[in-house]
């Protein structure tokens, strides 16, 4: 099912922070949910190897201008922004995460289907499906 969007963007470009990104005090940088941990430490042991990390990024795309994506990556970045829960480690790189910030990662489990949800304040805007955003 294709994503829709009420405002169609031109897919963005990313670019790179003109200063590395400095954060409030006390500033959540990334929030992730207790069924996160539990999903991807589920799938982490179907594929029979704990060290993998979650990276999530956002590249240009999508219906809005900007999308999400969702990996597995055997080995973090010098410039990666980590978060360990035990047993998960979720890694996201410096450029996407000028564009998390403050985001909530959570999976849901609903009659239409199983999926990572971002809760992002720095979106403007979201298409239907919520894979894509617009800042």
């Amino acid at each position: 099912m294709a994503c829709q969007s009420a405002a169609h963007a031109p897919a963005a470009t990313l670019t790179a922070p003109a200063a590395p990104l400095v954060f409030p005090d006390g500033a959540d940088r990334l929030k992730i949910s207790d069924s996160v941990d539990a999903k991807v430490a589920e799938m982490l042991a179907e594929e029979g190897d704990a060290s993998l990390k979650l990276r999530i990024f956002v590249t240009g795309g999508g219906c809005s201008g900007f999308q999400y994506g969702f990996a597995f990556d055997d080995e973090a970045k010098e410039d990666d922004f980590s978060v360990h829960r035990d047993p998960i480690t979720v890694v996201v790189d410096a450029m996407s995460l000028q564009y998390l910030v403050g985001a909530e990662i959570d999976y849901e489990d609903k009659l239409e289907g199983a999926r990572f949800v971002i809760k992002n304040p720095n979106a403007a805007s979201t298409c239907g499906c919520g894979s894509s955003f617009s800042v």
